[in-house]
């Protein structure tokens, strides 16, 4: 009977933390995500001027403050088809005011961690979906953004 007991109580535990570990329900934070990821681009950038990163800031406290809304906005309506498109553009934004401020090498550096946070997301949602996640294509914003350079 200990035993039985225990093994319940263990087995409680183990399912307690785990649920605990959940952000939100499973959902991440906007906020989160993107103060990790200019985070990450300072670490791969160290040698940005301050005028560049300045202009980095703003760049991402509007992206943030426009990711949000729309974030919010998707989880009212529950309309996430709708999300995306907007999401894409919004990042193409970012993008294109990045590509303003940085190097050809630098601007190579930040697209790099674009893909990388891309393919995290994607794993994060699952593998079994699609390399792109939630059934979508993969993309390959490297590419695509360098032969436009």
């Amino acid at each position: 009977m200990k035993k039985i007991l225990t093994l319940i109580a263990f087995s409680l535990l183990t399912i307690m933390s785990a649920l605990n570990a959940q952000p939100r329900g499973g959902r991440p934070d906007p906020g989160e995500m993107i103060a990790r990821e200019k985070q990450n681009l300072y670490r791969d950038l160290p040698n940005l001027s301050e005028d560049q990163k300045m202009l980095v800031d703003g760049i991402y406290d509007e992206y943030e403050q426009s990711f949000k809304e729309l974030f919010e906005d998707a989880m009212k309506t529950r309309d996430f088809q709708s999300m995306r498109p907007k999401m894409e553009a919004l990042g193409k934004e970012k993008d294109e005011l990045m590509k303003d401020i940085l190097n050809e090498e630098e601007f190579v550096i930040y697209l790099n961690l674009m893909e990388n946070n891309r393919k995290m997301r994607a794993e994060r949602q699952g593998g079994e979906r699609g390399e792109g996640g939630r059934n979508m294509p993969p993309q390959n914003k490297v590419d695509t953004v360098q032969s436009n350079l």
